[in-house]
């Protein structure tokens, strides 16, 4: 056999690995593409939220200003957030939209999973009014307003949403819009509309 025959068997023979590499390449790429929406964002407001005590709210800054942020933040959205351990008691959320700037509320579990999501379109008046709770808790609000025979023994009204969280920690995001250029600051501040509180357990 000719070496110039030998080198072209070894070549035919390289094919087959070099098209499998191509594959491996290829199919690794699209998992991470896929993965990115599931995993960035959460990880990202995930680390925002770790510093604060349950309940306490943060103004976060404008998109462009943050280092490392989340790859999908909105230079046009104003974020709030705060967080939640509910062994120490439900967490009341509330929020209202100023009619100018479109809102928005999601409760997230600590990996970033939304439980919960809602925009002012959706909501009474553009009002959220969210209690957040573990199915003991929600047994418990029950029993209360068993034994006193009123509705929202909570507290919470009659626009009250109740959500039974999956886990006891977690944190909540708040979102305005500004719709046009130069009118951030304003979407800014009706982040003002936006309260978390923990509430006593119920007894």
């Amino acid at each position: 056999m000719s070496p110039r025959l030998s080198a072209a068997d070894r070549v035919i023979g390289l094919i087959p690995w070099v098209v499998a590499a191509l594959f491996g390449a290829v199919a690794i790429h699209l998992l991470a593409v896929l993965s990115l929406p599931a995993l960035a964002p959460g990880a990202s407001f995930r680390k925002l939220a770790l510093p604060l005590a349950p309940g306490e709210k943060a103004l976060l800054p404008r998109a462009a200003a943050v280092s490392g942020g989340s790859a999908f933040a909105d230079p046009f959205a104003a974020l709030a957030l705060c967080r939640f351990d509910l062994a120490q008691g439900p967490l009341r959320v509330r929020a209202s939209a100023d009619g100018d700037h479109p809102a928005s509320v999601s409760v997230r579990l600590a990996d970033g999973t939304i439980i919960y999501s809602a925009n002012d379109k959706q909501t009474p008046n553009g009002k959220f009014n969210v209690l957040v709770v573990t199915q003991a808790q929600a047994d418990a609000l029950d029993s209360a307003q068993d034994n006193t025979g009123q509705t929202g023994a909570s507290g919470g009204g009659d626009d009250e949403l109740r959500l039974v969280s999956p886990s006891a920690r977690g944190f909540v995001l708040f979102r305005t819009l500004s719709l046009r250029a130069g009118d951030y600051e304003a979407a800014a501040a009706a982040r003002g509309g936006f309260a978390c509180s923990v509430e006593k357990p119920a007894p």
